[in-house]
């Protein structure tokens, strides 16, 4: 079986023993991948001090066809990303975006722009920089996640902007008028923003109001706690209670 070098994203990790690691790793070529590093805790070993929670590297892998658990061989250190670690806003955005990989991506799926989109908001997010422009990062990859997986809203035209619109999180995200079951009213403004994405791939030129992006990202937020049955601690710790 040959050995598969890759670059890799830590989104998971667990202590397997006092010298080894089990990781989850968000990979370019291989998707996600679920692998036990032996001996990556020793001082002198292949994996640059072992691997660290959002870290970026390229790996060496053994990935066994029906089996769980892959191998990890080797791991050169890429990036840390220490501006994530410097301020508590960007390590939860971090922290978050890593959890919903793990939650919404199959193993074994490759997703290249998944990859490129995590990588882009980790080298991104920190420091010095505004507010608003943190809040455009987190929504657009969270709109990547969805749309990655199948899974963004169904949206559709709206009638009039006057007053809130009714999103059906159980049917799709679908905006409607009418609809039995779980709804919530939301503004006709955080549907057109989250339209430009949908039509544009991204955000628009300019500067978008703060409170609009806010009210999209927990949109987002709360559409996807919906899609996996609950709100993680992630979720929790970057938004506080969706209502």
């Amino acid at each position: 079986m040959a050995a598969a070098e890759d670059d890799a994203i830590c989104i998971r990790h667990w202590d397997y023993s006092e010298t080894s690691q089990t990781v989850g790793l968000l990979t370019l070529r291989h998707g996600v991948v679920r692998a036990i590093a032996k001996g990556a805790r020793r001082e002198r070993s292949g994996f640059s001090g072992g691997v660290d929670l959002l870290t970026a590297g390229r790996g060496t892998l053994l990935i066994k066809p029906n089996q769980t658990l892959a191998t990890l061989t080797g791991w050169q250190l890429h990036d840390h990303f220490p501006k994530i670690r410097s301020s508590l806003v960007a390590n939860r955005v971090a922290f978050y975006a890593a959890d919903l990989v793990s939650r919404l991506t199959a193993s074994n799926d490759p997703h290249p722009a998944m990859y490129r989109g995590l990588l882009n908001l980790l080298r991104q997010i920190g420091g010095r920089q505004s507010e608003q422009i943190t809040q455009s990062l987190l929504l657009e990859f969270q709109w990547l996640m969805l749309h990655e997986g199948g899974l963004q809203p169904v949206l559709g035209a709206l009638e009039g902007d006057d007053g809130a619109v009714l999103f059906a999180p159980h049917d799709g995200g679908k905006i409607t008028t009418n609809a039995e079951g779980l709804v919530w009213k939301v503004r006709p403004a955080t549907v057109r923003l989250l339209q430009s994405l949908q039509r544009d791939g991204g955000l628009p030129e300019g500067t978008i109001d703060r409170e609009i992006l806010q009210r999209a990202n927990r949109l987002l937020a709360a559409y996807i706690r919906e899609i996996i049955g609950e709100q993680p601690p992630t979720m929790l710790a970057l938004f506080g209670e969706i209502t």
